[in-house]
């Protein structure tokens, strides 16, 4: 049978608040979602709630009229900014992912995508994996996402990387996708716990592993634990999660943050994340969804949790080769971080740093624009270390 690979290309001004304007595009790009509808939709989001609203209804539209890929996108997008405790939060999630398998039912049977469930704490972590057709991988790379991926967005990512000859074993950690949903499992930043049972669970030796978002640092602090993983792919590498939620904001309420958090203000943080919560969506959903994804039970207590989402502290025990990947226009991520990054990795045995940019259509988070660069940057990278 045909794989179905297909990226969509391009970025677009399709909102004006920074985030939505992102997940829109993402949307499109990752999810298979339609260009014309979202761009209809855009101008009636104006919160957390309004996107609800909207992306509900063009998965219902697409739905009834048997457009399941596009209904797909919209039910899972609709999901991602519903608040833990949302009456049609879970609902909502598993209708997208029973409609994801649903429609990919002759892709698995077929033996090209494979599933499994890797046993870990209290429950499980589900596994999708591919094989190059020849059972001759040219290497094996170890693939997962971030603060709020979902495994099914990546499917085509690992399609396209098997028909370039590589195995890959795509998972789910704590804190992600249905790992936090199904099996209540929270992030941890120990990210070589869950990546040494894969390792594991499936014998892996002399991997690459590639990480995307938070994703970006929770590899590289696997690699600096992990012998077995010989290259590191960082896919918009943040030093800090929580100096990253004060970016943009003004020096002196970042000032005063740092200053409470250091005292141990609870009451203040409390009130001052609450007003910030009130005044901005990204800050809203990125507090309520933290809380959940971070097992918080005040905005206080997230920002406590995620001061320990760093790279910082072992950046200087990576020793891997070291694919660093960054955005010219990464909203959540500036271009001055990467310097910082940089320079902490002073033990690795080769570091490669590939800015993509507006010219190229990828530079938004993660490159969502164009995927597709990315992912023939990684392989050439790997198969020039490969060589040598």
């Amino acid at each position: 049978m045909q794989n179905k690979i297909s990226f969509s290309k391009g970025t677009f001004q399709l909102h004006s608040n920074p985030n939505f304007n992102y997940q829109l595009n993402r949307t499109f790009s990752w999810s298979n979602g339609d260009l014309d509808e979202l761009k209809t939709a855009a101008p009636q989001i104006t919160s957390i709630q309004t996107w609800k609203t909207e992306m509900m209804k063009l998965a219902e539209n697409a739905f009834r009229e048997n457009r399941i890929k596009h209904a797909i996108a919209y039910y899972r997008m609709a999901e991602f900014f519903m608040v833990h405790g949302d009456p049609d939060k879970l609902k909502t999630y598993d209708k997208a992912v029973e409609l994801f398998y649903e429609y990919n039912t002759e892709l698995f049977a077929s033996g090209i995508v494979k599933k499994d469930r890797v046993p870990f704490g209290t429950g499980y972590l589900p596994v999708m994996y591919v094989e190059p057709e020849n059972g001759k991988p040219m290497d094996t790379i170890v693939l997962h996402g971030g603060y709020d991926s979902y495994m099914e967005e990546f499917l085509q990512m690992i399609l396209y990387l098997r028909d370039n000859g590589f195995a890959v074993y795509l998972f789910e950690g704590p804190g992600q996708g249905g790992v936090l949903r199904k099996e209540g499992m929270i992030f941890t930043p120990e990210w070589e716990k869950p990546v040494k049972a894969i390792l594991d669970f499936f014998k892996l030796d002399d991997v690459s592993i590639i990480g995307l978002s938070l994703g970006a640092m929770l590899a590289p602090r696997a690699a600096a634990f992990e012998p077995r993983i010989k290259r590191v792919v960082a896919w918009s590498l943040l030093p800090n999660l929580f100096d990253l939620l004060l970016v943009g904001k003004p020096k002196v309420m970042q000032d005063t943050m740092r200053f409470l958090m250091e005292n141990g203000d609870e009451e203040t943080v409390n009130y001052m994340m609450g007003n910030q919560m009130k005044k901005d969506p990204q800050m809203e959903w990125a507090i309520n969804h933290g809380m959940h994804n971070m097992g918080a039970r005040s905005p206080y207590e997230f920002l406590s949790t995620i001061n320990k989402f760093t790279y910082l502290d072992i950046a200087d025990r990576i020793t891997q080769d070291f694919l660093l990947i960054g955005a010219e226009r990464d909203h959540f991520i500036p271009v001055e971080f990467y310097k910082p990054i940089i320079d902490r990795l002073i033990n690795v045995h080769s570091l490669t740093y590939r800015l993509f940019t507006e010219r190229e259509q990828a530079e938004n988070h993660c490159n969502a624009g164009n995927t597709k660069l990315v992912l023939d940057t990684v392989i050439s990278w790997i198969k020039l270390l490969k060589s040598n």
